[in-house]
């Protein structure tokens, strides 16, 4: 049976969150570090020019997008799993809510905290991820106490939910959604010197942080980026193909089409051979010269899908 080889860096808040999840399921792994910022040569070949953090990799089978490995991670036949298939609903809701509101208020207080501190190149790379266009950095400043209100009250509203559903965002068992509200925790405390401050008033929220930590990040190892090329080269992709639900945009099996993450201009197409296609995922077939063929997957929330 392939190992699950999650392609990471330490730093990544968003692979933090997939480690956690690991850890709820105590899974065994293969890690890959990758460069913080563009160029990935050693990854590019996987995933056709997306270039965001983390990437999961099943043989020939690449999952981007957190969405994405989280659904894979639910389907795998594992004793314990990311979150229950009944679940999915209300996992998912939780995650768009995690990505979509919480992690771009805590990305902009810890990209505003850092200018002039962190390595100009990087705060660029970031700052065209997740600021609009055109932004200044007297902008961000100005602006740095409105992001922090908003984020005190996105707290406020989890650590209600916390108080009365918990001490997990789903009862009494931990689950891919305490990992979506615990890498933001993460990455406040880990990168900026007030957010263990910010925190702390949040007790429901501090005591399921506490919890999560403790369960830790499953049991990986290390492999190199080539070997993992090496692997998706010895392997063809193994998931399904075709269309799966009552679609009306017209979109066909086998056709080219094009793949860009919403409200980002930094970000390349992804372009390749539909695959397959549901109300939640797509995937693309995609040939690269040194692998052969690979099967791409993504969430279709939050990406817009083009025929070319």
């Amino acid at each position: 049976m392939l190992l699950l080889t999650l392609h990471h860096y330490p730093q990544s808040p968003i692979a933090e969150k997939i480690r956690m999840v690991f850890g709820m399921m105590e899974q065994e792994w293969q890690s890959v570090q990758i460069p913080r910022i563009p160029p990935k040569p050693l990854l590019m070949p996987l995933t056709g020019g997306y270039r965001r953090t983390p990437v999961l990799q099943i043989g020939a089978d690449i999952y981007c997008d957190s969405q994405s490995i989280a659904r894979r991670l639910c389907n795998l036949q594992a004793g314990h799993r990311a979150y229950q298939p009944a679940e999915k609903g209300l996992e998912h809701i939780f995650g768009v809510f995690g990505e979509t509101v919480l992690f771009n208020l805590t990305v902009r207080v810890i990209l505003t905290s850092s200018m002039g501190v962190a390595p100009e190149e990087f705060i660029q790379d970031r700052a065209s991820l997740y600021f609009e266009p055109g932004w200044t950095v007297d902008e961000m400043k100005n602006t740095l106490s409105s992001t922090l209100l908003q984020l005190q009250s996105t707290f406020d509203l989890i650590n209600d939910h916390l108080l009365a559903h918990g001490p997990y965002m789903n009862g009494q068992r931990p689950s891919y959604a305490d990992a979506v509200i615990q890498h933001c925790v993460w990455f406040l405390c880990e990168r900026w010197d007030g957010g263990e401050n910010l925190v702390k008033p949040f007790e429901a929220i501090c005591r399921n942080r506490e919890l999560i930590t403790a369960i830790g990040h499953g049991s990986p190892t290390e492999l190199s980026a080539e070997q993992a090329l090496q692997i998706a080269k010895d392997h063809i992709p193994h998931s399904p193909k075709g269309i799966f639900f009552n679609y009306l945009g017209g979109l066909t099996q086998g056709q080219m089409i094009s793949i860009r993450q919403h409200g980002t201009t930094s970000d390349p197409d992804v372009t390749g051979i539909l695959r397959y296609l549901d109300n939640s995922t797509i995937a693309i077939d995609y040939e690269h010269p040194d692998i052969g063929l690979v099967a791409i997957h993504f969430p279709v929330l939050g990406y817009q899908i083009s025929s070319l």
